[in-house]
């Protein structure tokens, strides 16, 4: 996976995603590369989708990982088609916050910055 895909949104608006590879999250209750479990808010399936992607290219696609990515995107995907401009602005809010929990310049901190950036574009995107 070289890159990450586009999507489009409802009304045609195109948001392209995309992500720092091989490198593991750490803001997932588990680090079990088998398990995406996430807390089901919008933050938290970006961040395991996110996840689940750097893990399939870690590893090659091997081990189903791509077919742990795809579930994981699909899953962040219905959530943000079915989400208001206010929640994912709220989702983007709280990406920023946990990114400013972690020490600037870090691995948690970029990974954080870069489901928040996500987010945003998630957002602008909802507003358009």
């Amino acid at each position: 996976m070289d890159r990450l895909p586009r999507r489009s949104r409802p009304g045609g608006t195109n948001v392209a995603e995309g992500g720092d590879e091989g490198e593991t999250h750490p803001v997932e209750p588990s680090r079990d590369a088998t398990d995406t479990t996430t807390d089901g808010s919008i933050e938290g399936l970006a961040t395991a989708w996110l996840e689940a992607e750097r893990q399939a290219v870690a590893v090659g696609n091997a081990n189903n990982t791509e077919e742990r990515a795809r579930q994981a995107s699909a899953a962040y995907d219905a959530a943000v088609s079915g989400a208001s401009s206010e929640e994912l602005l709220l989702a983007w809010r709280a990406a920023e916050a946990r990114a400013a929990e972690a020490e600037m310049g870090s691995k948690d901190w970029a990974e954080a910055r870069e489901v928040a950036e996500l987010l945003r574009v998630e957002y602008l995107a909802a507003r358009s």
